[in-house]
């Protein structure tokens, strides 16, 4: 974003005030100027229930449409950069952007430094790979607190990064990646393992792996628990469930995530712009 000058603040903020006007075509003049603004009118748009009237609806619909088009192109950015798999962290912060319009990830990435600094420490001269196992699980679980919402699973900030570092609760593929971010600070042989309707982790030590859980407090999983949650939840189970994800497919998963919970609350819009997320996901520039 630019830097405004008083005389845009000035503009905007009576754009923003023209937008609940009774007459459509002022309505229209007003939100096709604020279109040009981009990202830097979103700060001067109140984010309010759509239920309480036109002007919440107006407001959250020129908020949609600035939304849409930054962040498709962010996406679109962080795909002709990348080389490989594309970069997990930067992609969580601009999911997190769509609903935290003002998020810097600086406080964030600061935490998962620090995360990953004292896990390190905790790690120093330990070669059992057993213990490293469980000193990890314990750093997450005990130490930090981090585990699933199960009490609040479709809250829609299970879904953000920050929020999820704040609160320390998450759904599985949040909680996941926060294990995920910290671990490959530290070199650490942790992937992610998409199973159809719940995600888990993978620990490896050469051609041996550990299955595991985040969310149920990092529970140890084998081959046979994983192939029973996915037949649990009515799924016909295959060995490919079992090897690890690209950073590009859990971002697909976390948007289509967000699908899910926008259905429950029947919100179309949303739901649309994150649909085209993920068609820019998957796109060829």
């Amino acid at each position: 974003m630019n830097a405004l000058t008083e005389k845009e603040i000035v503009e905007i903020k009576s754009l923003v005030s023209l937008l609940d006007d009774e007459e459509e075509s002022i309505y229209v003049t007003a939100r096709e100027r604020l279109l040009m603004y981009s990202e830097n009118a979103l700060g001067y748009i109140p984010l309010l229930d759509e239920n309480t009237g036109i002007a919440a609806q107006r407001f959250n619909e020129v908020r949609e449409l600035i939304l849409r088009s930054t962040i498709k192109e962010q996406f679109r950015a962080l795909k002709r950069k990348t080389q490989g798999d594309i970069d997990l962290e930067v992609g969580m912060f601009l999911i997190a952007k769509y609903r935290y319009t003002t998020l810097d990830p600086k406080q964030y990435t600061e935490q998962l430094n620090a995360y990953a600094a004292e896990l390190k420490e905790k790690l120093t001269s330990v070669n059992d790979e057993t213990e490293i196992f469980h000193r990890v699980i314990k750093f997450f679980v005990e130490e930090k607190g981090f585990t699933g919402n199960k009490n609040d699973y479709y809250s829609e900030e299970n879904h953000y990064l920050n929020r999820v570092l704040e609160t320390k609760i998450g759904i599985p593929i949040t909680i996941s990646a926060v294990y995920l971010l910290v671990g490959k600070r530290i070199n650490l042989p942790m992937n992610g393992i998409g199973l159809p309707g719940h995600f888990v982790m993978r620990f490896s030590f050469g051609n041996t792996h550990v299955y595991f859980d985040p969310f149920n407090g990092g529970k140890t999983l084998s081959p046979a628990d994983c192939q029973e949650i996915v037949k649990n939840l009515g799924y016909n189970f295959t060995e490919e469930y079992l090897k690890p994800v690209s950073n590009q497919q859990i971002l697909e998963r976390m948007l289509r995530n967000l699908i899910l919970m926008l259905e429950r609350r029947q919100e179309k819009e949303r739901i649309e712009t994150v649909r085209q997320f993920i068609d820019t996901l998957n796109s060829d520039l």
